[in-house]
């Protein structure tokens, strides 16, 4: 049923394409497990769209600079190893622009965000993955207090993290590193004095690694509000990233910049279908 869903989809995904060509579209990734399969992406994209970068972005929204045709922005967020080893090859290679954003708590050490430990303890005690991720969206749905304190019974896992000179070469093959918060918590679920903690802590390390990209900000999940929006604006953020699968409309709020989920060995016809607006239009219709 999935399948023949994205088929039909991914049929309609020129008459998208051409509907919203004056819009920006923003790719929301994570990892890049499969190397070849997020190359065959790549070209897609390069063949039917035009691949701006955070500078671009800056100089439309600073100077009123005009975006081309088709504009898409390449974006990952939590700073997976898979990005660096598979995915930057691939952009290096094609001479393309993109956006990483960063848990400053994890660079340079070896453990695994939170959401990781909870998966791993659930599936260790005879879970699915399935239902260890419903015990995942249990914790996304509490107090970021109360989250911190059952943590607690949460060991860490061990994870390769990308290090200092890792981001330097990344910067030095055309990626923009930019700011997800210090530990990635559901900033929704803060207080104030949480949110502003959380960026006080990712601009220090920011400011040590002399990294620029520290007021470019991605929501952990996704999960913005007023009184998040508020803080972000104290530590005057220049652009703020959602994560609401969604084509960006004509008149862009600089703080409210939707972006589209995919996946980076997802099915091409599946991803036709949601780089295109075809899957967003759906998904938000059914909504």
């Amino acid at each position: 049923m999935r399948d023949k869903l994205y088929s039909a989809l991914s049929s309609f995904h020129f008459f998208f394409k051409k509907r919203y060509a004056k819009r920006l579209r923003v790719l929301a990734y994570h990892t890049v497990p499969d190397k070849m399969a997020f190359e065959k992406q790549v070209i897609y994209l390069k063949s039917q769209y035009n691949i701006i970068s955070i500078e671009d972005l800056k100089s439309h929204f600073r100077e009123n600079q005009p975006l081309p045709k088709n504009p898409l922005l390449i974006t990952f967020d939590d700073g997976d190893i898979t990005v660096l080893q598979k995915g930057l090859p691939v952009l290096k290679q094609h001479n393309l622009s993109s956006c990483l954003f960063i848990i400053t708590g994890l660079i340079n050490t070896s453990k695994d965000v939170w959401i990781k430990r909870i998966e791993a303890k659930e599936m260790k005690e005879g879970k699915t993955y399935l239902q260890a991720r419903e015990v995942v969206k249990q914790f996304k749905e509490i107090s970021n207090v109360e989250r911190v304190g059952r943590m607690e019974e949460y060991l860490e896992v061990s994870k390769p993290q990308l290090t200092t000179q890792d981001l330097k070469e990344m910067i030095q093959s055309g990626m923009f590193i930019a700011n997800h918060t210090h530990t990635h918590p559901m900033l929704d679920k803060c207080t104030p004095e949480e949110i502003s903690e959380e960026l006080t802590e990712a601009k220090k390390v920011f400011e040590t690694l002399q990294f620029p990209g520290f007021d470019v900000f991605a929501y952990p999940n996704g999960n913005a509000d007023e009184q998040t929006t508020e803080v972000l604006k104290k530590f005057n953020m220049e652009l703020v990233f959602l994560f609401d699968h969604k084509i960006n409309k004509k008149n862009m709020d600089p703080l409210n910049i939707s972006r589209i989920m995919v996946d980076s060995d997802t099915e091409m016809t599946e991803f036709k279908a949601k780089v295109s607006g075809a899957h967003p239009f759906l998904f938000h219709l059914r909504k």
